[in-house]
């Protein structure tokens, strides 16, 4: 629809969707922060505290009530695994962050930048110990993200690559809140954020153009739980410790140079690939028959 000033403006459908989308995302850039003053008034600030829940709970809550009562309905969630045909996409789901997470760490220990140390056996089971309560803090963190966020912008036609970031950055600082639960660092949050936040919009792209791949939200869930399991074992149970001076560099998780190099090259391969997969079946349509 049109403006008297020649400009375009949303329909009512698109209208909607962009209200909703930005009631989302204050929800859930306010909601860390309510949790950690619940959490500073009760005095308690340790791992599945009050704050923290409201923290993981409220995006989803959010979502959920858009869909139902605001308009939103539920057709883009994407809750079908839809796996036939997706074995591929499904297969990077699972494999590459810990694929990452060795190519890291190994080059880490191999150039001097990061201790790696203790048993191996013990590392695996500490990551299959993670992986069920990963897998159920994922479900509230993915169902809001790329089961809501993502195809509610991406249904209103606006570049992929552009919701991705746009997602990334909400998702981001979605996390500041709480950093000190995943993040153990003693360098100064001037830069450890906003590097942190270009691994996280990194990450939106891979996780995005794999939702995208497969119409499902179910890769999104399997990757961030496969992800979580194994950095965060790795990371805070200091299988891996990066030397002083180059944590920044060395890290396998969203703040390390080289983790957000590789996820990136993901992420955009992922993007073209897609790109040559629609020109592909729009040349097949093309072709005359007979």
């Amino acid at each position: 629809m049109e403006r008297g000033d020649g400009t375009l403006k949303p329909s009512g459908a698109e209208g909607r969707t962009l209200r909703n989308v930005a009631i989302f995302s204050a929800a859930a850039l306010s909601c860390g922060w309510l949790g950690r003053l619940v959490d500073l008034k009760a005095e308690s600030d340790a791992g599945g505290s009050l704050g923290q829940l409201i923290w993981i709970v409220v995006p989803l809550l959010t979502m959920t009530i858009l869909r139902t009562r605001a308009g939103d309905g539920w057709k883009d969630f994407g809750l079908r695994p839809r796996m036939k045909g997706n074995g591929f996409p499904y297969a990077v789901s699972l494999l590459f962050f810990p694929v990452l997470a060795a190519l890291v760490a190994g080059a880490g220990a191999l150039l001097g930048w990061a201790d790696v140390s203790g048993p191996a056996s013990s590392l695996i089971a500490g990551v299959f110990a993670a992986l069920l309560p990963q897998f159920v803090k994922n479900l509230f963190e993915e169902f809001a993200w790329r089961g809501y966020m993502a195809p509610r912008l991406l249904g209103l036609g606006y570049p992929r690559i552009a919701v991705h970031v746009a997602v990334g950055l909400v998702w981001g600082a979605w996390h500041i809140p709480y950093l000190h639960l995943f993040f153990d660092t003693g360098e100064s949050l001037a830069t450890f954020i906003p590097r942190m936040m270009i691994g996280v919009v990194a990450m939106a792209v891979l996780y995005g153009e794999i939702r995208l791949a497969t119409g499902s939200v179910w890769p999104a869930v399997l990757m961030h739980t496969a992800g979580n399991a194994v950095v965060n074992t790795l990371v805070l149970d200091r299988y891996f410790v990066a030397r002083e001076g180059y944590g920044w560099i060395a890290a396998p998780s969203p703040e390390g140079l080289l983790a957000i190099a590789l996820t990136g090259l993901a992420g955009l391969w992922m993007y073209k690939r897609a790109g040559a997969k629609r020109r592909k079946s729009n040349r097949t349509i093309g072709e005359p028959k007979g």
